[in-house]
């Protein structure tokens, strides 16, 4: 997805191995960017019959706590809707937007399954093992 700049500013591919949606977050969020991202990639995971979601955020800069009501209030319910049952959280966990995924995970409130991470083959296993305890 691409900035009225034309920044791409998220990426998001399917992951067969699974499968699972990455999205791959890239510059600042602004909540805009955040808004339409969050939902575009959600239902790209429902059109690709997905249940789990590894969203990386080692390329974003800066926090993104401009957002946690709208998506506390949003997405989550959204996320719910579409089928979300696994989300990984890929990040650099000293970076500035670990806080705010800390902050989202206590938001969800078990509406789906919420795991933070600073290595994308964690991440990747544990959504495999996931996945797979679900079949």
């Amino acid at each position: 997805m691409i900035t009225p700049t034309g920044k791409v500013f998220l990426q998001i591919d399917l992951q067969p191995q699974g499968p699972w949606i990455h999205s791959n977050w890239i510059g600042y969020p602004t909540h805009e960017n955040v808004a339409k991202g969050a939902f575009k990639y959600l239902d790209w995971m429902r059109e690709k019959g997905c249940t789990a979601v590894l969203n990386d955020n080692r390329q974003l800069v800066g926090r993104w706590d401009q957002s946690l009501d709208w998506l506390e209030q949003n997405w989550i319910p959204y996320a719910v809707k579409t089928g979300l049952k696994y989300w990984a959280h890929l990040d650099n966990l000293s970076a500035l937007s670990a806080n705010s995924a800390d902050q989202l995970q206590e938001r969800v409130k078990g509406k789906f399954e919420v795991k933070l991470f600073d290595d994308q083959t964690a991440a990747e296993s544990w959504l495999r093992d996931r996945l797979k305890a679900r079949r």
